[in-house]
C-alpha cells in the first residue's frame, strides 16, 4: 500500500491489497475491501456511512468491495454497501450511492450519479453527467453518453418505482432520457434529446419525444465511411474484450 500521508483515514478493519495507492485526504471506512494494484486519487471518500450512522450508536458499516485495478479519481464518494468489479475507471466527482454492483471494465464519467440498487454489466460506459435512477439494470456494452438521465418515479412523488432497463450493446446518445419501466432491446441506439415513453425492441432506432422508432439500426451506415456501422461491435474495438481481433472471431469463442 502507497499514500502520501496528508490527512488519509483508513479503518483498522479495511481490507486493502498489494499495490495499492491512496491520495491526499481521502477516507476509507470500515468493512471496505480494495483490491490488488487499485489506485484511489485525492479527496475521495470509500464506504461512506449509511443515514443510521449518524444516529445509531450502534450502527456498524456493511461491506464495500473495490475491485483490483480500478482507478476511483478525485472527488469521488461510494457509500456502503456497493460491489464493484475489476477494472472500473471514473472521472471527477461521481457519486455511487449504496446498494450497486457494477460489472469489470466499465467506467463511470465527471460528476455521474448512480441513486442505488442498480444492476451495471461489464464493460458499460457512463460518460460524464449520466443520471442513473435507482432499480436500473443496464446490460453489458452498453453506452450512455452525457446527459442522459434513467428515470423510476411512476407518480412522483411516490412510492411506486420502476427502474428502465437497457440491453447489450445499445448506445443512448446525449441528453436521452428514459421513463419508468421502460425497456430497450439489444444493439438499439436512442437519439439525441430522445425520451423514451415505451420498449424499444432489438435493433431499432428511436428519436423523439416521444421517441418514436424511425428505423433498423442494421440499416445505418457511416457518414465517414459509406459502409454500414451497426452493430456496432463490427467497426469498433478500441478497450473491449475482442480489440485486435475480428468481433465474430471472438464472440465465436465464447461460445
Amino acid at each position: 500500500m502507497k499514500f502520501n500521508n496528508k490527512n488519509v483515514f483508513i479503518s483498522p478493519t479495511a481490507k486493502i491489497g498489494k499495490n495499492v495507492k491512496i491520495g491526499d485526504n481521502t477516507v476509507i471506512y470500515d468493512n471496505v475491501t480494495i483490491g490488488d494494484n487499485t489506485i484511489i486519487c485525492n479527496d475521495c471518500i470509500i464506504g461512506e456511512p449509511l443515514g443510521d450512522y449518524y444516529k445509531n450508536p450502534n450502527y456498524e458499516n456493511p461491506t464495500t468491495i473495490i475491485g483490483s485495478d480500478c482507478l476511483i479519481r478525485s472527488h469521488s464518494i461510494i457509500y456502503a454497501t456497493n460491489i464493484i468489479g475489476d477494472h472500473l475507471i471514473t472521472g471527477h466527482h461521481i457519486v455511487v450511492r449504496t446498494g450497486n454492483t457494477i460489472g469489470h471494465h466499465s467506467s463511470i464519467g465527471n460528476f455521474s450519479e448512480l441513486h442505488g440498487d442498480a444492476q451495471i454489466g461489464n464493460y458499460v460506459r457512463l460518460h460524464s453527467n449520466v443520471c442513473i435512477c435507482e432499480l436500473s439494470i443496464i446490460h453489458d456494452y452498453v453506452w450512455i453518453f452525457p446527459g442522459s438521465i434513467l428515470s423510476n418515479g411512476v407518480t412522483p412523488p411516490g412510492n411506486e418505482l420502476l427502474g428502465p432497463e437497457v440491453g447489450k450493446y445499445s448506445v443512448l446518445a446525449v441528453n436521452a432520457v428514459l421513463l419508468p419501466g421502460v425497456k430497450i432491446g439489444e444493439n438499439c441506439l436512442i437519439g439525441a434529446n430522445a425520451v423514451v415513453t415505451k420498449n424499444v425492441n432489438d435493433f431499432s432506432v428511436a428519436v423523439g419525444s416521444p421517441a418514436k422508432i424511425l428505423a433498423d439500426i442494421r440499416n445505418l451506415k457511416s457518414k465517414t465511411t459509406g459502409k454500414l456501422h451497426y452493430p456496432w461491435p463490427n467497426n469498433f474495438d478500441r478497450g473491449m474484450p475482442w480489440q485486435g481481433m475480428d468481433y465474430s472471431e471472438w464472440l465465436s469463442s465464447q461460445q
